[in-house]
């Protein structure tokens, strides 16, 4: 029950299996056919729910005899149904109307996933098979996938309409304005709606499992005893989850022009095939849309339990834990405390993404259960006030979603306005950066972790639930609740995105760029809340900035000071010829793109002796030491390009290549090549050792100037038709730098540098050279080169005044490494033994008190996000400098 993770998968039910009672189904139960009785119907017998939860008892094995009920299943010709979406749209009136968009057969249920399977069909509009065929599980996973489609499409159609039209409007909505024309309430592909294929019999055992890259869905089996995951509808739901994840994790990155990719990139809630946090809470995620449907905190009642007897809790109440929590307050399953919780081995260490979505899945339904006795309903069916209450944290799951999946920079579909005059928004961006560097902000550099998502959520906590739809749930009971899971993390509710200075529009008049017209009313609250976006701070904008710290007990923030780099053990290298070809293979299998340097650096030269040697491709896992008295969650480590170094010259920006030589020489071109210092970070490297500082923030190049764009290369200029490739001035720079030697000192200077003085090395010798990379080539990773799909890692916890080798693996334990844990670098082979670098990793935790905002000692002031160009530099970090010695 879990995103695609390929060749280093662990099996969702992996560390669920153990030595009990396996469930028996009886294959001899045949049962009556009702076809005769149905033809004709379009019906046929479904279970409504799994066989466990049906009869009332622990069954022994799963007999649907005499509790199937009759249900219409679909009346087109194969398993297949219409994905229709209601939009609310305004008239010139002001009067709204609803319109329906539709994607034809959005969804297909087929046998096994092989090259010649084909649609079930019927001939006489009678979908009834005997039970326990492959015929009747086809039906029931479409019956069970189409019912829960319905549910989300309802949810979303309710999001759009109160967001866009019955809010506050006191933020812009996130959620997409027009979902229906370009089809992004659906899954997308290249601008065309693509189908969901759904398999009911895959040869996997005790596995479910959604691929986003292919979109379909996997179900298991267990031939021997004819276990199947669909017969537990709560693995439906939970992998239908996953769907809906990327549908609204990507709903903002389709134009209003037509069906085509703002982006060529689709945004995932996790990084496929490695721990991280944004992949747990993809999965608690997942987990709440089976409690929406079958109104109960647990997933697989059956499923699980088949294999160890539990199913997965989604509230503390539940009988499956078997640690010391409740749902009193302070005895929450809090995070980051339970990141390793597993209910059926408490005692185990282990960075799983499923364990480390408790807190949050367990916060989904307590919040929802809050919503349930807090706010007011016009019934007291209890089926209305669950949907009502579900409606609700959909609508914030949606906004928080497209704002954190968003690749177009943009953040809002106000923000498509344009000014009728100059300057205007197109080249404004507001969240991830910049629509170039979404991907990599959003995936990697700012990443959603428990402290971004929770942020975001809250904040929409505020401005649709607690002074809109549920005024009965207060901030201060927000807040609470999130501090009783420890997802209080955050500070403040505002974040200032790109930190664009952008006062000088705000007299500038707009218009919404959409397929509809807009009424004068409509427009005029759009234009307050463009105000506001470009003011924040401006009092009648902002509701609520600072958490109230009286409502903090549980949530600890501590100073990333505190985080270092573990002097007795600073790190463990790979450098296995079979283990890195593993890891190579499988980033390579999960489309991540690894282009080696070929014949400069590959595994061949792999000697597995644990030493840095020349040629080498190593994985290197930093040991960080947590040096307070509580808990790190979420540590992150980042190894990509970022802005440590000084331009020395601002005129000579050109890339080191022998064709921009030859123009220099002859004059063709103004300016030389481009050289850099490493500029001073917490006191290294001194200025007696190479370091450079200054302190004017307003030149680019400077070591005070931070990267606006992120971008690696300026627009290139053109002589005699050749075109010669240059830096930008404050171009972010790989992280090593390497130890130089000369008569008169020792000094830390750039890659570039030292190839050029020390060993002489050409541009063709270097890593990632420009007949592979082409205007991507950067010689200052000529010798040492962080791979790409390789540039970050994720420790799940640190604990006190531990290491985190020493967390993760108690003394007696065996230490097993995941891939999750590595960063990648490639070693030229021409690196000379006996040559040291220093690399410049960056790193910070989810409960940080000084990673993400800047600090104010007056409690009135505003607290702000650092902007997101301002995590292309050293502030929010910490930043790690890993000393090594290459070595034959």
């Amino acid at each position: 029950m879990k995103m695609k993770d390929s060749l280093f998968s662990i099996l969702f039910l992996a560390s669920f299996i153990s030595c009990g009672d396996y469930l028996e189904v009886d294959s001899s139960s045949s049962a009556r056919n009702p076809a005769l009785a149905l033809s004709g119907t379009n019906k046929a017998l479904v279970y409504l729910d799994d066989p466990n939860t049906l009869s009332g008892s622990i069954k022994r094995r799963a007999d649907f005899n005499g509790i199937l009920t009759e249900k219409f299943i679909t009346d087109k010709q194969t398993l297949t149904k219409d994905c229709i979406f209601t939009q609310s749209i305004a008239s010139i009136t002001s009067e709204i109307f609803e319109v329906n968009s539709q994607v034809e057969s959005c969804g297909i249920i087929l046998n096994e996933d092989l090259p010649d399977a084909t649609p079930l069909q019927t001939l006489s509009k009678n979908w009834s098979y005997e039970i326990n065929s492959d015929e009747f599980y086809q039906v029931n996973t479409f019956y069970h996938a189409n019912k829960i489609k319905n549910r989300f499409l309802e949810a979303l159609s309710f999001t759009q309409k109160h967001v866009h039209f019955n809010s506050n409007m006191t933020i812009p909505p996130a959620t997409k304005h027009n979902l229906g024309s370009t089809k992004s309430f659906w899954l997308n592909d290249d601008g065309e709606e693509k189908s969901l294929n759904i398999f009911s019999k895959c040869i996997i055992e005790f596995d479910a499992f959604f691929d986003p890259a292919k979109d379909l869905i996997c179900f298991g089996i267990l031939n021997e005893d004819n276990f199947k995951m669909v017969q537990d509808p709560s693995v439906i739901y939970h992998e239908m989850g996953h769907v809906f994840i990327k549908i609204l994790m990507n709903q903002r990155n389709l134009t209003f022009e037509s069906s085509l990719k703002v982006h060529p990139f689709e945004s995932s809630l996790g990084v496929t095939g490695r721990y991280d946090e944004a992949g747990a809470i993809n999965e608690a995620i997942a987990d709440y849309f089976s409690y929406i449907m079958n109104k109960r905190p647990s997933v697989g009642d059956y499923a699980i339990r088949y294999g160890v007897g539990k199913p997965r809790p989604l509230s503390e109440d539940e009988p499956s834990h078997s640690a010391p929590v409740s749902t009193a307050k302070g005895e929450r399953l809090s995070y980051p405390q339970y990141l390793y919780y597993d209910p059926l081995e408490p005692d185990a260490i282990v960075e799983e993404i499923h364990n480390a979505g408790g807190a949050a899945s367990h916060y989904l339904v307590a919040l929802t259960e809050k919503f349930k006795n807090t706010c007011s309903y016009p019934s007291n069916d209890a089926d209305v006030i669950h949907e009502t209450a579900t409606n609700y944290v959909m609508l914030l799951l949606s906004e928080s979603l497209a704002e954190i999946g968003d690749l177009t920079g943009k953040g809002s579909d106000f923000l498509s306005f344009l000014a009728t005059g100059k300057p205007s928004l197109e080249n404004v961006f507001f969240t991830n950066l910049n629509n170039e560097a979404s991907f990599l902000w959003t995936h990697y550099v700012n990443p959603p972790n428990f402290r971004r998502f929770f942020q975001i959520f809250g904040k929409n906590i505020i401005h649709y639930i607690s002074t809109d739809l549920c005024p009965e749930f207060t901030i201060d009971a927000s807040e609470e609740l999130l501090d009783d899971f420890g997802l209080l993390l955050f500070k403040s509710y505002e974040n200032r995105g790109n930190g664009i200075n952008t006062t000088n529009l705000s007299s500038q008049s707009y218009a919404l760029h959409t397929d509809t017209k807009v009424s004068t009313s409509e427009f005029a609250n759009r234009r307050v809340l463009f105000d506001c976006l470009l003011h924040p701070n401006f009092p009648s904008c902002t509701l609520n900035n600072r958490v109230n710290e009286a409502n903090r007990r549980n949530s600890i923030l501590i100073s990333k000071d505190l985080l270092a780099l573990d002097p007795d053990a600073p790190g463990t290298l790979f450098d296995s010829r079979s283990v890195i070809s593993n890891v190579l293979s499988v980033l390579s299998f999960e489309g991540e793109g690894v282009a080696t340097s070929e014949g400069l650096a590959g595994v061949e030269y792999n000697n597995d002796n644990i030493e840095f040697s020349p040629g080498e491709i190593v994985g290197l896992s930093i040991n960080l030491r947590n040096n307070s008295n509580s808990i790190m969650g979420g540590v992150q480590i980042l190894a990509n390009d970022w802005d440590h170094m000084k331009l020395n010259n601002l005129n000579d920006r050109f890339i080191n290549r022998n064709a921009n030589i030859l123009a220099l020489d002859s004059g063709d071109i103004t300016g030389g090549i481009a050289t850099h210092s490493p500029c001073i970070f917490d006191n290294f490297p001194s200025a007696s050792e190479g370091g450079v500082s200054d302190s004017v923030t307003t030149t680019p190049g400077n070591c005070s100037y931070i990267s606006k764009d992120n971008s690696s290369i300026d627009n290139s200029e053109v002589v005699n038709d050749t075109i010669f490739p240059k830096y930008d001035f404050d171009a972010p720079q790989p992280i090593c730098m390497v130890q130089f030697s000369d008569e008169s000192d020792t000094k830390w200077v750039s890659q570039d540098f030292f190839r050029k003085n020390s060993i002489g090395l050409e541009d063709k010798d270097c890593l990632n050279n420009p007949a592979m990379s082409g205007d991507q080539f950067n010689p200052n990773e000529c010798l040492i080169r962080v791979l790409p799909g390789g540039v970050h890692s994720m420790h799940g916890k640190i604990d006190p005044q531990k290491s985190w080798i020493e967390s993760r693996f108690p003394e007696g334990t065996s230490k097993v490494l995941s891939r999750g844990n590595l960063i990648l670098m490639e070693i030229n082979k021409w690196v000379n033994s006996g040559t040291t670098f220093t690399c410049r990793f960056r790193a910070r935790f989810s409960n940080c008190s000084d990673c993400y905002d800047e600090i104010s000692p007056d409690p009135s002031a505003t607290v702000e996000d650092y902007s997101d160009f301002e995590h292309a530099g050293n502030r929010p970090f910490k930043v790690i400098d890993f000393t090594f010695t290459v070595l034959d």
